[in-house]
């Protein structure tokens, strides 16, 4: 299990969900299995609910699943669909919630998935294989804006058009297949100092824009928050500042008591503190976990308790 994703800041996971007896958890994101299976293994009264959009990660947890009969149901979905899922379920409030965000290890170190510019295959980067969209389709048939915009927003690369205008250029004279024909392309239109930097953040870029990455999160938080019971808690792992601005500043949002500007005599918006942000800020590895795991060095662990009174 550990060779298909090691999991991130496990302990502190644990230690952040405070697990109750008899509690019902949900990972949303169960990759591999090791956050479900520390959940499950340090507290033998509790039932986890784990989802994936991966065929890959459901198949390599039925093991995990045979020995917890009972105590662990795994159902193949985006996390976008949590609210449904759980209701269809007949489950309407959990005691807590993880979301372990970005791509398994097992997933960059899979080939033909695409993920990774280090190894070369068809451009896919499809999270969930039922999707339509892929990396191959957005680097022939996006244009020129649509590129560089997904480049810059997704990405954050500073060089987004002139690498967006060598897409272009490159795919007249013949389609681009592969993740070695997009890493070529973008090694030959970036300075030498920022090429590696630059494969990563385009490649980051469009993996988020396949699987609707960002857009899906935010709503995907407010769903978490309404259906933890009070005082249950939220634990969320991203790897990239996009994904931690999401988290920051929703979490910051819902613990606000009124959004009214200043001034005004009294509260008309109506606004309820619905959390309480136990991580003022991050928790991320130490250099051990680091060293252990190299993919662990960009992770930012953010995490809130449901108010009491709700």
């Amino acid at each position: 299990m550990t060779k298909y994703h090691i999991p991130v800041l496990q302990e502190k996971t644990i230690d952040f969900l405070q697990l109750r007896d008899n509690g019902i958890y949900v990972d949303v994101t169960l990759g591999g299995g090791g956050h479900t299976k520390a959940i499950l293994e340090t507290n033998r009264k509790v039932k986890v609910i784990a989802l994936d959009q991966d065929e890959d990660a459901i198949e390599e947890t039925i093991e995990l699943k045979k020995r917890n009969t009972g105590r662990l149901t795994i159902l193949h979905d985006n996390f976008k669909n949590l609210r449904t899922r759980l209701a269809l379920e007949r489950i309407k409030k959990i005691d807590g919630i993880l979301f372990d965000l970005g791509v398994s290890s097992h997933q960059f170190d899979t080939a033909e998935r695409g993920f990774s510019y280090n190894k070369d295959s068809f451009l896919d980067m499809r999270m969930d294989q039922d999707k339509a969209l892929t990396a191959h389709k957005i680097v022939n048939t996006f244009n020129f804006d649509q590129l560089t915009s997904i480049f810059f927003d997704y990405g954050e690369e500073r060089e987004s058009k002139r690498i967006a205008n060598a897409i272009v250029k490159a795919r007249t004279k013949k389609e681009i297949k592969t993740t070695k024909d997009l890493a070529d392309i973008i090694e030959n239109a970036v300075y030498s100092k920022y090429k590696i930097k630059a494969k990563s953040r385009i490649f980051q870029a469009i993996r988020i824009c396949v699987n609707s990455e960002l857009e899906i999160l935010k709503s995907a938080l407010k769903d978490a928050i309404q259906v933890l019971k009070p005082k249950g808690r939220i634990v969320v792992i991203s790897y990239h500042s996009l994904e931690d601005k999401i988290v920051k500043h929703l979490f910051k949002y819902e613990e606000k008591e009124c959004t009214c500007p200043p001034g005004l005599l009294k509260c008309v918006c109506g606004k309820v503190s619905t959390i309480r942000i136990l991580t003022k800020k991050p928790i991320t590895p130490g250099g051990s976990e680091i060293r252990k795991n190299k993919r662990a060095r960009s992770a930012k662990l953010r995490a809130a308790q449901k108010r009491e009174d709700l």
